[in-house]
């Protein structure tokens, strides 16, 4: 029997590091058969923390994907990972997923990751689902968490489920309560609702129910009639009020204890939106933006590439519009404007695989050895559709490290090894940096780049060692200044001779360089201009100062002299060199360095910390906003101050801060620091 688009469900666990993702990934797979015992992560053998670098950390580094049959329905599950140095795979795993379920601890609460996605649901526009999790814990507070989840986020979040301590739940839609034996194996018995709770359960589906027909004005009025609403109504509702974001159901379970997962599963079943439901999806075709809906033409979404060691590069899409058989076909990427052959699609589980013929909308599978596709890259028909879907959003990257290869071979396989890393981890970014020449790995945070390191090694058998980059300072002059540069140079036949006369006069920061023809009379002709500027332009690259680029000045050429038979190019520019040196160290010049607008969420407790540390670190609080018991500090701060700041904070916080980074202006170096860099540079200089 043909599969439909409407029987198909995708959702994607997030929340913050340690609320329980995995484990409730490892008990929806035993719960629903898929797998005989559950894994834990603690001894490596869950099934979507399979790689080494996961199994040895006992934390999620990449989302996984997990795919599962049932009640007649398909579900795609995402195990997204919790810690801020790899937000960039949620980011996408939300992207792709009809329905963001996001984890908050029973005793924790709304933490840092929890607002990263919310934040990341919020902008894709994904229905959400809470799940309070590990309600077995001590002092697990169900009622606390909610009531923070709608002081934070949304008055939105309704109950559907109750927990009854830590041994069941109860399921406020059916009236029924769910009491679980303790030792973990999902077994369960249907009970009546305590009579403790009959209460507060029927509250729950009150509100609920009052929030659902608001979707259906005819239900609605029938309802303040009096009258009831059937199960396949409010099932309807209910559903329809999940997708437009106007009802967050809130569920509850302990996936270490095997409890509330069976109901889990039921609701995802139940009133987790298909695709249909979902609706069309926005992209782009040419200059037009077009809805595109599940019936149209085949066409996907690129939103992860993995590459396996036993099958080579594995490239994962969402399906979104369409259905493709594999046999005989070929596939088009649209970003690219080339046709790929198909192999196989495959229904993944984990680490494992297994070949299906063909996809519809909603499905998510993986494509093996597609060779130009990468994350964010449009999948069609060639005949087909040509629109392209929006990219994928990732977070701008917060650590960087100066690399380093340790051998000249290293350093021959370095361009390859870095080239199919990105492709791999759009989090991360490369560059050569022109002005001090270093090669800057960026990322998510130190433990980010340890793992894209090893695996580097693994994989390639590139060992890398590691710096702190080189600050990208600049050089600039505060006051006017004239300088003459002659270069006079006999030596038998034609010599050599230049005299030109430059005003070095201070711009506004960021205005760059202008330079400016003030001569008259013919003092220097015209044909010999362009060799002063280009002169000074190739100059100013290295200053006299300490070596950096000087910027921000104006040099006007007011004067000069010339020979007819001796002068050219090459003496003007020589002339122009002496000219330089000496007018920008007579006006007096100054060091800039880089100044980053920060932004750290932290909670109430670590704001003092945070704020105190800044100061240490020559930065200027902005100001702070509150979200709930969470605060984010604003800060500018120099950049040479924030190399190992991701590593600082995870230890001012235990690992509950996180930060966001951006560049924002140049500024003076204060003068005894400006000391220590000039005379740091002047040593390097004599070492060479």
């Amino acid at each position: 029997m043909a599969r439909l688009s409407e029987d198909t469900r995708s959702f994607v666990l997030t929340g913050h590091g340690g609320s329980g993702k995995t484990t409730l990934a490892e008990a929806v797979l035993f719960d629903n058969g898929n797998i005989s015992r559950m894994g834990r992560t603690e001894t490596g053998n869950t099934v979507s923390d399979f790689s080494a670098e996961e199994q040895k950390r006992q934390i999620s580094i990449g989302a996984s994907l997990m795919t599962l049959e049932r009640a007649g329905k398909t579900l795609f599950m995402l195990d997204a990972p919790g810690f801020a140095d790899f937000t960039g795979e949620m980011s996408a795993a939300i992207r792709v997923a009809d329905t963001t379920v996001i984890l908050v601890d029973a005793v924790g609460g709304v933490e840092v990751q929890t607002n990263r996605a919310w934040d990341c649901a919020k902008e894709n526009e994904s229905p959400v689902v809470f799940c309070v999790s590990r309600i077995d814990r001590e002092n697990a507070n169900f009622d606390a968490v909610l009531a923070d989840i709608k002081e934070q986020f949304t008055r939105s979040a309704l109950p559907v489920f109750l927990p009854i301590g830590s041994s069941g739940v109860v399921d406020v839609l059916k009236g029924r309560a769910y009491v679980y034996t303790a030792d973990g194996s999902g077994k369960f018995t249907e009970q009546d609702v305590p009579a403790d709770m009959a209460e507060a359960a029927a509250k729950a589906k009150e509100a609920l129910v009052e929030a659902a027909v608001e979707m259906d004005d005819d239900l609605m009025e029938k309802y303040l009639e009096g009258a009831a609403v059937s199960d396949g109504d409010l099932k309807r509702v209910l559903r329809a009020a999940i997708v437009k974001r106007r009802v967050m159901p809130v569920l509850a379970c302990s996936a270490a204890m095997n409890v509330g997962v069976h109901q889990f599963l039921d609701f995802v079943v139940d009133y987790f939106p298909s695709p249909i439901d979902r609706g069309p999806v926005k992209a782009q075709k040419g200059e037009e933006t077009v809805e595109v809906e599940a019936g149209a033409p085949f066409s996907a979404l690129c939103f992860k590439v993995m590459v396996d060691p036993f099958v080579g590069k594995l490239s994962f899409i969402r399906v979104y519009s369409g259905s493709l058989s594999s046999e005989g076909a070929s596939i088009y990427n649209v970003k690219k404007g080339e046709e790929e052959r198909l192999s196989s699609f495959r229904f993944i589980t984990g680490k494992d695989g297994k070949d299906v013929k063909e996809v519809i909308a909603g499905d998510i599978v993986a494509i093996p050895k597609l060779q130009s596709t990468k994350v964010g890259h449009t999948l069609a028909l060639k005949s087909g559709a040509q629109w392209l879907f929006p990219h994928i959003e990732f977070p701008a990257p917060v650590y960087s490290v100066a690399v380093v290869a340790k051998s000249r071979a290293d350093e021959d396989k370095l361009g390859g090894a870095i080239a199919r890393t990105l492709e791999e981890d759009r989090s991360l970014t490369f560059e050569k940096n022109a002005e001090t020449r270093d090669n800057i790995l960026s990322g998510m945070g130190d433990m980010h780049i340890d793992i894209v390191l090893a695996k580097m090694k693994e994989r390639y058998g590139v060992e890398l060692d590691v710096r702190t980059p080189q600050v990208p300072y600049r050089e600039t002059i505060k006051k006017t200044a004239e300088a003459q540069g002659k270069h006079k140079k006999q030596s038998g036949g034609h010599g050599q001779y230049g005299d030109v006369s430059i005003r070095y006069i201070p711009l506004e920061r960021g205005a760059g360089f202008e330079f400016v023809d003030k001569i008259v009379g013919g003092a220097v002709p015209k044909n010999y201009i362009p060799a002063v500027e280009k002169g000074l332009r190739e100059y100013m690259v290295k200053g006299p100062l300490a070596g950096f680029p000087v910027v921000d000045f104006k040099a006007e050429l007011y004067y000069g002299s010339y020979h007819d038979v001796d002068s050219s190019e090459m003496s003007f520019k020589l002339a122009t060199r002496l000219s330089f040196k000496k007018g920008i160290m007579d006006a007096s010049p100054v060091l800039l360095e880089p100044i980053m607008n920060a932004a750290v969420t932290v909670p109430d407790k670590y704001m003092g910390d945070v704020m105190g540390d800044f100061n240490s670190r020559r930065g200027r609080i902005m100001g702070t906003e509150s979200h709930g018991h969470l605060q984010v500090v604003k800060a500018q701060v120099p950049l040479a101050e924030m190399f190992r700041y991701a590593i600082v904070l995870r230890s001012m916080t235990s690992g509950q801060g996180s930060f966001s980074m951006e560049y924002s202006h140049y500024e003076e170096v204060p003068g005894d620091i400006a000391k220590k860099v000039i005379a740091a540079h002047k040593q390097e200089e004599e070492e060479e």
